[in-house]
């Protein structure tokens, strides 16, 4: 079985940013017809969030707003990986920076793409155990707030759908299921 069944043509750059290329590509299909302009989002850096489980088994989540969707919600500790850093480094820094917390130790659930049909963003998923206060939130320009839900309020929450943010509803849900919460 051929592991790449469509050949990527061409690839046109019609934006570009530090953050992420948008791209015209044209590609040759299994069966030789070739599609031509198909939009594409490259993104420069993967992204890594972290469940963040207190002592006691309560998740620490933040509240934090989105201006792309105009909405406020809770959310998971994420963020872009910087030059150099690993998943794991990541999710322990954005847990100190938006939360003022450390943890006792990270378990990686998984790597997804969240939207494989038009751009290769790649989130790498943790979960955090033995969360503890190390200090002051320090992104204060992004969190609005901190709070600590019991395993069944979460549950909540998703269930009324009350969770908008993709990567903290998977990420949660995959804990979920792999029952760390």
């Amino acid at each position: 079985m051929d592991s790449k069944p469509w050949t990527v043509l061409a690839r046109r750059i019609l934006y570009a940013s530090d953050w992420l290329d948008l791209q015209h590509v044209d590609i040759r299909m299994p069966d030789g017809s070739t599609l031509r302009d198909i939009h594409f989002i490259d993104h420069k850096k993967p992204a890594a969030g972290v469940v963040p489980i207190g002592v006691d088994g309560r998740v620490l989540l933040i509240d934090h707003y989105r201006f792309q969707t105009d909405t406020r919600g809770w959310e998971i500790p994420a963020g872009k990986l910087d030059a150099g850093e690993t998943p794991a480094q990541a999710v322990a820094r954005e847990l100190r920076e938006e939360t003022g917390h450390r943890a006792a130790s990270f378990q990686e659930l998984g790597k997804y793409f969240p939207s494989n049909g038009s751009s290769n963003q790649a989130f790498h998923v943790f979960v955090a155990r033995g969360v503890t206060r190390a200090g002051e939130i320090e992104d204060t320009n992004e969190v609005i707030g901190l709070q600590w839900f019991t395993p069944s309020a979460l549950r909540e929450l998703i269930a009324r759908n009350e969770i908008l943010d993709g990567l903290s509803l998977t990420g949660l849900l995959w804990a979920i299921a792999q029952d760390e919460i």
